[in-house]
């Protein structure tokens, strides 16, 4: 993941609401294997949202990678020198139901267009989205801007140096 990226895992309100009966401010996230490990996966298995019914509108908006996208997952991979946006959704082999859903916004894009249409659509779809903390929030720009802000992604793009720096007085 390159450190100007800001990552979003996808969140169906409806199984949150499902298996809680209420919207926690976060869900468990674990990074002990060394992998980012959520709870996200649990609050799909409560629904049964068809992949066929989101990926069109996904590949409106980017464009389907050259690898993967079989049976059990898509992904969506926009690169070039200046931009660097991608998704990737977990199917269920036997249902074709969404299991995972995630993304990454390259804060670089002028207008931010992929990060707006992936709000849009979780609009459209009651979702939430999940920040790299556990933090869930709305499908709305400001709220995910705010969360943005306290991001790497972004204070490596404000002052990469001072970023890095940073990471150096961590170290010590």
């Amino acid at each position: 993941m390159a450190i100007y990226q800001y990552y979003l895992a996808i969140v169906p309100k409806e199984g949150i609401l499902k298996k809680h009966n209420l919207i926690p401010n976060e869900i468990r996230i674990n990074t002990e294997t060394g992998y980012f490990e959520s709870d996200a996966e649990l609050y799909w298995k409560e629904i049964d949202q068809k992949a066929d019914e989101i990926t069109p509108k996904i590949d409106s908006f980017i464009k389907r990678a050259d690898w993967g996208n079989d049976k059990t997952n898509f992904n969506w991979k926009t690169k070039s020198k200046v931009l660097d946006n991608d998704a990737f959704m977990g199917i269920n082999e036997k249902t074709f139901s969404i299991t995972e859903f995630s993304f990454r916004a390259d804060l670089r894009e002028d207008g931010f267009t992929f990060l707006k249409n992936m709000i849009e659509l979780g609009k459209e779809n009651n979702w939430m989205f999940m920040d790299r903390k556990g933090k869930l929030m709305n499908a709305d720009f400001e709220e995910i801007k705010a969360s943005i802000k306290n991001s790497d992604a972004h204070s490596f793009l404000n002052n990469p140096i001072k970023f890095l720096e940073n990471l150096d007085n961590k170290n010590k």
